[in-house]
């Protein structure tokens, strides 16, 4: 018996112009009123999360920055907080902020984004949608290692988006993937916009959903989870049913218990209405 619902947004119940399918939402809304909990489970920070899930009927948890934190929805309250330390992390954000890419700090729900590297935004391959949430959830500074060193809180996450070359390749994509194999103490993944993102070892969607059903008192084998990117790969393995959308990368469609439509094609809601949970 699910008693636990799951899902990614980007990518997955978000459809391409980062709409909840009308489907999709009353399926969801369904699930929620017979007592089983709909948790949106993403990598984006607290402040980032769309109005969409706001007026998504029944939500009372949102896990946010891949499982490094999770929130009350409603009073935005930090309910858990697994994050890496300040004093590891800057050393490694200098490291990545010195390649052309755009490295982006979450911590407290909020989001940074280094003043120089906006520039990098017309060469990256975004959607509009996409765009116009990185430059409405981010804090502008002019360097994000002086401003943590000063602010002294730990992190829980590290985005790094890149920008393309003429042939259509990320620009020091592979570089970056050496600079993040120096620091063992992360846990690095491929994200919904074909980025990198970075959490404390041992952090992601499953282990804050295993965080989340310990305070709810409900098992991993009674959690049903929906997913398309590398950062959603923890969890697929880890619930009790794991469902990749038809747009999901390879290895998420290879570890998957089922695959639905894709998100623009009311997939969650779909998989939802046709389940026996």
């Amino acid at each position: 018996m699910i008693r636990l619902i799951a899902f990614d947004m980007d990518g997955t119940v978000l459809n391409d112009e980062k709409k909840i399918l009308k489907e999709t939402k009353e399926a969801l809304e369904q699930a929620a009123r017979a007592g089983i909990e709909i948790v949106p489970a993403t990598g984006r920070p607290f402040c980032g999360i769309s109005d969409e899930i706001y007026r998504l009927d029944g939500v009372r948890y949102v896990l946010t920055t891949n499982g490094a934190g999770i929130y009350e929805r409603d009073s935005k309250t930090c309910l858990y907080e697994d994050a890496i330390p300040l004093s590891a992390y800057l050393p490694m954000l200098a490291e990545v902020e010195a390649y052309d890419v755009m490295a982006d700090t979450f911590l407290k729900g909020g989001a940074l984004m280094t003043k120089r590297k906006r520039d990098l935004l017309p060469k990256m391959r975004l959607t509009k949608e996409i765009r116009d949430y990185i430059l409405s959830s981010r804090q502008v500074v002019e360097s994000q290692v002086d401003y943590l060193r000063e602010r002294g809180e730990d992190v829980e996450k590290l985005t790094i988006n890149f920008a393309y070359d003429e042939d259509g390749h990320r620009i020091d994509y592979d570089a970056v993937w050496e600079v993040l194999k120096k620091y063992p103490d992360v846990n690095a993944v491929s994200g919904g916009m074909k980025n990198i993102e970075v959490t404390k070892k041992g952090v992601s969607k499953a282990s804050g959903l295993l965080y989340l059903g310990k305070k709810l008192g409900i098992s991993k084998e009674e959690m049903m989870v929906f997913g398309d990117s590398g950062n959603d790969l923890d969890m697929i393995k880890m619930a009790g049913i794991g469902v990749a959308m038809a747009n999901a990368e390879p290895e998420v469609l290879k570890a998957a218990d089922f695959v639905t439509r894709s998100n623009n094609e009311n997939g969650v809601g779909g998989f939802l209405v046709s389940a026996d949970y």
